[in-house]
């Protein structure tokens, strides 16, 4: 049902007094790099009033939020509306920027999605209150009862019933994987099941996009499990019948036949501009020394672009991660070209690999197969999203003659150096110089933040003599005399740029994804604790996926965007996700918490005491001698004074223990919820009182 909004809050009624509020006042353009925003920090009142409204949940697509992890949004985007087909409108709907009727609690997952986007059919309209005449295609919860729309299937997707229903699933990504798993995690376990038709035979069930069913369990079925609605009537959902969903034809959400290092038809424009496509999760199997690694990219709580840091030691297979996710997304012409040998990225003694990419609102992963045996690899052939790759070494070119070259074939994807680093990067004096000055007024004030360049600051196009210059404190440069760590910053970011540009016609709009071995590679440590922040405000839009082993790349990171990778005693590479917040701790914290494990940033012997220690006790089953070893590593550690000085201490540390080495041996296995834990450390105290059956002395 339509939601019902309240009366607006007398806070709100002042802010918008002191803003313009029609078509006439609302403004001049401003490039998004530097100042538009998406969102509103508005008073607590307004929060409360919005979260009431819909039951502190997301507007979109339900899921529960509350007073702090609640982003609330403008329906009708406040500037920089983006259609359908990519077509950008600067000053829609700048008016509606205080309007209360336009504002909506949302979580950051649907925020981050839809962006700006707002595809209309027809030609959009400067009236005052736009939805009284213009033709919207996205779905407005405030205005209109979603569930017409909208067809909830018992595999956990939702289907359009209408062309707008279809359009609000794509720009909200409401087949996100979390969403999906949510779906049908809440189908009940004791109903029927059979086997489903291949194409996911549509079966309704009722409530929101990410509501449980009802009587839903955490024992419900999972994705292929089969249809749990086979032999149910109506009756046993009244809300299907009360809504006429159940029986309502589905529209197909069919996967996107263009391919982005070929040029776009206006069709294939329409379905790559329509929905965001980051990357929501990756399953590697035998690649490299990777056995089997499933990681979940979707965690992020910005409302922008998300980023990922992979953390981890070197060797750990970091940088194969960043391979199985090129190569998979490049397309199959560009693979080929790459000449790799499929069978050398094969894990020792494995005797097929896989790669599953899971890209955002798209329930099927792109795969990538190969075999003993095999000299290629088998996968899409066509490029489906905009995808940059940078090895360790990101060389600016000695001149334009050295500089990437010019493929058309390649306006979509890009990884030579994330393979090769030697292979330099583009020349962003030639680059700049190329641009048309309205574009290059844009891209110079991303720049600009990006440098850290003060507020008079400016980047000068000569385009007689062929040079740019940054005018900064009466002085004079081009970009050639800059530092090499201005320069190391400046290459990266023209080469990400120049590829995203041709397909987005703003900075601060474009979207893609970039993978960066080595994030802080050669970097004075004051670019390495603002590179991530750098980034992020200059291409809010873009998702990064980055490697390193240094505390300071960490500084700009929110929750959820941070995951270890490690190797446990057996070897295999494991992933663990459930990590404290970086904010704010200092390096010697970061040092030694989850997120490097030090023992010691003091004595390195100490460190090596504490790995050995862990790898031993997390071994499901020790020999004599690993025994003895640990018995030896355990005497040496209390000797130190560090297993904890009374009884108290020692029972809290070695269960404390016992949970670390665990999570180092297998992962995010190891995770438990609250109640868990307390049982188990329950279990292991009453083992380890002394007199109790079987204690450890």
């Amino acid at each position: 049902m339509r939601l019902v909004r309240p009366a607006e809050p007398e806070e709100f009624a002042r802010a918008r007094s002191e803003h313009p509020t029609s078509p006439e006042t609302a403004g001049e353009y401003r490039p998004l790099a530097k100042s538009a925003r998406e969102d509103v920090q508005p008073a607590p009142a307004v929060v409360a009033a919005l979260l009431a409204m819909t039951g502190e949940r997301c507007a979109y697509c339900e899921t529960p939020i509350d007073s702090d992890s609640v982003v609330v949004t403008h329906h009708r985007p406040p500037g920089n509306a983006v259609g359908e087909d990519g077509t950008v409108s600067p000053d829609h709907y700048r008016w509606l920027e205080y309007t209360w009727s336009n504002l909506l609690p949302a979580c950051a997952d649907c925020v981050r999605a839809k962006g700006s986007r707002f595809p209309v059919r027809g030609v959009r309209s400067d009236a005052p209150e736009p939805w009284t005449v213009e033709d919207a295609l996205l779905l407005d919860p405030g205005r209109e009862d979603l569930a017409a729309h909208l067809l909830y299937q018992v595999d956990g997707t939702v289907a359009g019933t209408t062309e707008r229903g279809r359009v609000t699933i794509e720009v909200l990504a409401l087949n996100r994987s979390s969403l999906v798993a949510r779906r049908a995690s809440s189908i009940e376990p004791e109903r029927p099941m059979s086997r489903p038709h291949a194409g996911g035979r549509p079966g309704a069930r009722p409530g929101g996009p990410g509501a449980p069913a009802p009587g839903g369990g955490p024992g419900a079925a999972g994705p292929g499990l089969g249809d749990p609605t086979a032999n149910l009537t109506p009756d046993a959902f009244p809300s299907m019948t009360e809504r006429g969903v159940g029986h309502t034809p589905a529209m197909a959400l069919p996967r996107a036949s263009y391919d982005l290092n070929l040029p776009l038809a206006p069709t294939q424009a329409t379905s790559y501009y329509g929905a965001t496509k980051w990357i929501d999760r990756v399953v590697i199997g035998n690649f490299r020394p990777i056995r089997d690694l499933d990681l979940d990219f979707s965690t992020s709580t910005s409302e922008h672009g998300p980023w990922t840091v992979l953390l981890g030691e070197n060797g750990c297979g970091k940088s194969s991660i960043l391979h199985a996710i090129a190569l998979t997304l490049i397309g199959g012409a560009y693979r080929r070209e790459l000449a790799m040998d499929a069978g050398a990225y094969l894990r020792h003694r494995a005797r097929v690999g896989r790669v599953q990419v899971y890209l955002t609102g798209d329930p099927q992963p792109f795969e990538l197969t190969w075999g003993t045996g095999d000299t290629d690899f088998t996968g899409p052939e066509a490029a489906p999203v905009l995808l940059l790759g940078y090895g360790a070494t990101r060389m600016l070119p000695r001149g334009p003659a050295s500089a990437r070259p010019d493929r058309p074939d390649r306006s979509g994807a890009w990884v030579d150096n994330l393979f090769d680093p030697f292979r330099p990067l583009t020349d962003p004096t030639s680059w700049l110089l190329s641009l048309p000055e309205p574009v290059f007024t844009d891209v110079a004030a991303g720049l600009a933040d990006l440098l850290a360049l003060e507020d008079t600051a400016e980047i000068e196009a000569d385009r007689r003599r062929k040079v740019v210059r940054i005018h900064q404190h009466s002085s004079v440069a081009e970009l050639t005399e800059l530092s090499d760590g201005y320069q190391s910053m400046l290459v990266l970011a023209c080469d990400v740029l120049r590829t995203v540009l041709t397909r987005w016609e703003q900075v601060g709009l474009a979207e893609g994804i970039v993978l960066i071995d080595e994030l802080g590679a050669h970097l004075h440590p004051r670019w390495r604790m603002r590179i991530v922040t750098a980034l992020r405000t200059l291409m809010p839009r873009v998702q990064f996926i980055v490697s390193t082993h240094d505390p300071l790349c960490l500084r700009g990171l929110l929750d959820g965007e941070v995951t270890v990778i490690r190797r446990n005693a057996e070897a295999d590479v494991i992933a663990i996700t459930d990590l404290p917040s970086v904010q704010g701790m200092r390096v010697d914290q970061l040092l030694t918490s989850e997120h490097f494990g030090l023992g010691s940033t003091d004595d390195p012997e100490l460190d090596d005491l504490w790995a050995q220690y862990y790898q031993l006790q997390g071994l499901s089953e020790r020999g004599a001698d690993q025994e003895a070893q640990l018995a030896h590593v355990r005497a040496r550690l209390d000797a130190i004074g560090v297993l904890g000085s009374t009884e108290r201490d020692r029972l809290l540390l070695a269960s404390a223990d016992e949970f670390i080495a665990r999570r180092r041996q297998v992962g995010d296995e190891a995770t438990r919820t609250s109640a868990e834990v307390t049982s188990e450390l329950a279990a292991l105290w009453t083992a380890r009182l002394p007199g109790a059956p079987g204690a450890q002395r």
